[in-house]
């Protein structure tokens, strides 16, 4: 009897409930779609921010770091001190290797550089850094494909990156302008007794400190220092979680904690990783970088919750307002419930049934919705679409059954507290 007086009653006000299923699909669609975004663009904006260049540096024990790059000080590496050059790949045998985007080594080495035109002058002195510049590397996961290309994409070559087994050399943009040298013309460095002759490929514009340096492979700077299979330092460009404030866990007094916050990709752990995969070395965190990324993504979040919670309270007033009305509508029908013999329980369980119904089925369209036009802006802005996440489907039920209950709470109050008498008699 209940479900065909239900059927019945939904059959009879189709109009209103279509704009009570609107209300509520447009509030759990925004919602869903928002919240997708939250779950998925957190990430696709930090890898889009990890272009901006790297955020961790990995250094032999003992560096000292007076100088300030990026929220890390950086000096060369003092004498007898250095990283072998496996130390790469050692990248990706950490627990948050799949968090590691790219990685560069570096090899430092002061040389004087002669223009072809003035053999024998003195030289230009020049820091020569020796790097990969397009590197493949296999480790258990496929193929890393990696080096200074993909790890600065904002950095500008007017020509090409050097051949990474060629006598070659890309020279910052300040240097090459001193120098009067442009590419394809040849370049000979002098490090002590040694000398290289190699071809410029490239001129770079980078940022200020580098615009007065020169790049070539690491295997011909190495074999110039007399240093085969060493680096000086690793730029690292992983992917981290803001840092959250105040100190881990206790391990003892809260495990479970523990565990979830040495399980999260912090910083932190991510620095800690990486230093357990390369013995001895030390690896830091560029902070200014970190925060600064942390802060954009905190933004983002926070913007997204605002504007969910806007949605949904818009969703809520529109739904309360429809069954407002629909109450008001409905008066004479509800006093002659009541003077027949319905009690107040019979009441509320005839409207709830009705709104959970309209709110169930907005909730499954909203989802639906906010999923697709998620694809549609995470394709769009960073070239991604993904699938819809089903983790958020009990979400949207959910709101919507709580979109449902808070804009019928007002007008329930309206119809139990109708007289049937008065309203009869009118």
């Amino acid at each position: 009897m209940f479900r065909r007086m239900l059927l019945s009653s939904l059959a009879a006000r189709r109009a209103r409930l279509a704009l009570g299923l609107v209300a509520v699909s447009l509030g759990v669609g925004v919602a869903t779609a928002l919240g997708t975004l939250a779950l998925q663009v957190g990430d696709d904006l930090a890898r889009t921010l990890r272009a901006a260049g790297p955020n961790f540096v990995v250094l032999p024990p003992g560096s000292s770091l007076p100088v300030d790059l990026g929220g890390v000080e950086l000096r060369p590496a003092r004498a007898g001190l250095s990283l072998p050059e496996s130390a790469v790949a050692d990248l990706k045998r950490g627990f948050w290797k799949n968090n590691i985007l790219q990685a560069a080594p570096e090899l430092a080495l002061g040389v004087r550089a002669e223009h072809p035109a003035a053999p024998g002058a003195a030289g230009e002195p020049a820091l020569v850094i020796g790097t990969w510049f397009r590197r493949e590397i296999p480790f258990e996961g496929g193929l890393w494909r990696t080096g200074l290309a993909s790890l600065r994409p904002h950095w500008k070559v007017e020509g090409r990156w050097p051949g990474e087994d060629a006598d070659e050399v890309a020279l910052g943009r300040d240097l090459a302008s001193r120098m009067g040298l442009r590419p394809g013309q040849r370049l000979t460095v002098r490090s002590g007794n040694r000398e290289a002759r190699w071809l410029v490929t490239g001129v770079v514009s980078a940022d200020p400190l580098e615009n007065s340096r020169a790049w070539a492979p690491l295997d011909r700077v190495q074999r110039l220092a007399g240093r085969e299979g060493e680096i000086d330092r690793v730029w690292l460009s992983a992917l981290v979680k803001p840092a959250p404030r105040g100190r881990a866990p206790d391990a003892r007094r809260d495990p479970a904690g523990y565990e979830r916050f040495m399980c999260t990709a912090y910083p932190d752990n991510v620095a800690r990783d990486v230093a357990a995969a390369i013995p001895g070395a030390e690896v830091l965190p560029m902070t200014e970088v970190v925060a600064g990324e942390s802060i954009v993504v905190g933004r983002l979040n926070l913007l997204m919750i605002l504007l969910a919670l806007a949605a949904l309270t818009a969703s809520i007033l529109g739904l309360f307002s429809t069954t407002t009305a629909t109450v008001l509508e409905r008066r004479v029908e509800i006093g002659l419930m009541r003077a027949l013999g319905a009690g107040s329980s019979q009441v509320a369980a005839l409207l709830l049934g009705e709104t959970a119904l309209v709110s169930l089925a907005g909730g499954m369209l909203g989802w639906t919705l906010g999923s697709a036009g998620a694809a549609l802006i995470r394709g769009e802005t960073f070239g991604s679409g993904g699938a819809p996440p089903l983790l958020l489907l009990p979400v949207a039920m959910v709101l919507s059954l709580s979109i449902g209950a808070l804009g019928t709470l007002g007008p329930l109050r309206v119809a139990l507290g109708l007289d049937p008498a008065t309203v009869l008699r009118g």
